[in-house]
């Protein structure tokens, strides 16, 4: 994540703290953005501090083993909490239901790379990894569909901005797929600070406008 993109999510993560003691319907968004930047900053760390060391030291594609395996599979699981954090905001946000579901997924797809190795060094990993992500993005924009379709509940600045979130990601997709299948994403970068900004938007107009709730 470049300097400025990481700037972005944070002020989105400020944002929407302030946003939601203002409206607590706003709380799962919030959640979902420190998750995030919690997660990068976790990834930075593995990435610079543990696996660049490692990769130096031992290759890139000789399995690893003990501590070294250890903190790759730690790093996978740290990439796969943000997919499942879409998840379980939608459930919460759109289905009014419990984010459980969407953390039994995250239990699955770390328990089945750490099973996999070292059969996922061959290239498929990666693959694996973008799959999960289109597949929560598509579950999320079939919980918004149908929350749109029901209408029962008006539309909150929570709705709003997952909604953007979603956009979001659906760009960030496409624009990966354009480049190559989930492989770059130098384009994805862009994208997300684009419409990061959006949503910083969005959010400091509902601050702006919107009358605090008890």
């Amino acid at each position: 994540m470049t300097i400025a993109l990481f700037v972005a999510l944070a002020l989105a993560v400020l944002l929407a703290w302030v946003l939601a003691a203002k409206r607590p319907e706003h709380r799962p968004i919030a959640l979902l953005l420190s998750v995030v930047l919690a997660a990068e900053v976790a990834q930075g760390v593995l990435e610079f501090g543990v696996l660049a060391p490692l990769r130096a030291r031992f290759g890139v594609l000789v399995p690893w083993t003990g501590w070294a395996r250890v903190a790759v599979h730690l790093a996978e699981a740290v990439w796969l909490v943000w997919p499942a954090s879409i998840v379980a905001t939608s459930l919460v946000v759109f289905a009014g239901r419990k984010p459980w579901p969407a953390f039994l997924g995250w239990a699955v797809f770390v328990a089945g790379i750490v099973l996999g190795y070292p059969s996922a060094r061959d290239g498929s990993l990666p693959r694996v990894l973008g799959g999960s992500l289109v597949l929560s993005v598509a579950i999320s924009v079939g919980l918004l569909i149908e929350w749109f379709r029901r209408a029962a509940t008006p539309a909150t600045s929570a709705h709003f901005s997952l909604a953007m979130i979603l956009a979001i990601e659906l760009n960030s997709l496409g624009a990966a797929w354009r480049v190559g299948p989930l492989e770059h994403w130098d384009l994805s970068q862009v994208v997300y600070s684009v419409l990061l900004g959006a949503l910083i938007l969005l959010q400091g107009r509902f601050l702006w406008t919107m009358q605090p709730t008890s």
